[in-house]
């Protein structure tokens, strides 16, 4: 008798407090609210002041994604709205993972490409989000770029987030090359850069959630 696999879900990039309302309706486990500038779904102090206004009661949702910050930059995110979950998107080694799990006291995701996290030996990680190294021009990640899945590997058996490229024409093939149960979508739920699309989201959701049950 086959065992009904659960899949989590975190939909990224979300700066549209209407969609976030309506993606906290569907069985979605977390959003992840971008801290970066240069990219196109940076989340500003008004947003961020909106978000906890009206949603501070689903604070273990959120989860902020910060590249190569500084401690003082995470702890100002955190004064304006208390997130649950701190995701490490940039080169962030392993005695900053440290100082950030001390500081804080969250959950913490860390992003790394199927290479590296084959031979990471991190600690302080409640998750690794896997992702293909970005190209020389590429922002950090939400490049819409699949990489390989089935040459995945996970020695370790980490606790693991599959992302990068996927949407809802080829989620249940990464699925089952990886083996992956916690899937990180951003790009494949925009209608544009940096714009997500209520029917994309409620297909995708629809699709893996059809999965569980076959």
């Amino acid at each position: 008798m086959n065992t009904k696999k659960i899949m989590k879900i975190k939909i990224c990039g979300q700066n549209n407090p209407r969609i976030i309302e309506h993606c906290l309706n569907l069985p979605i486990d977390y959003q992840g609210l971008i801290f970066y500038e240069k990219s196109p779904r940076n989340i500003n102090f008004d947003i961020l002041k909106i978000i906890k206004q009206y949603y501070s009661q689903f604070s273990d949702k959120f989860v902020g994604v910060f590249v190569n910050p500084t401690l003082q930059e995470i702890e100002e995110k955190l004064n304006t709205f208390d997130f649950q979950t701190i995701q490490l998107h940039g080169n962030e080694d392993q005695k900053f993972i440290n100082q950030v799990k001390s500081e804080f006291q969250k959950q913490i995701f860390k992003t790394l490409s199927p290479e590296v996290f084959i031979k990471n030996d991190f600690t302080n990680v409640d998750y690794f989000l896997i992702e293909g190294k970005p190209e020389k021009d590429d922002q950090p990640g939400g490049n819409n770029k699949t990489w390989n899945w089935s040459e995945f590997s996970n020695p370790k058996k980490l606790p693991f987030i599959l992302s990068g490229g996927l949407n809802e024409s080829n989620v249940l093939d990464a699925i089952n090359l990886t083996g992956a149960d916690f899937v990180d979508i951003n790009s494949g739920v925009e209608e544009k850069k940096g714009e997500k699309n209520l029917s994309l989201i409620d297909r995708l959701v629809s699709s893996l959630k059809l999965n569980e049950k076959l």
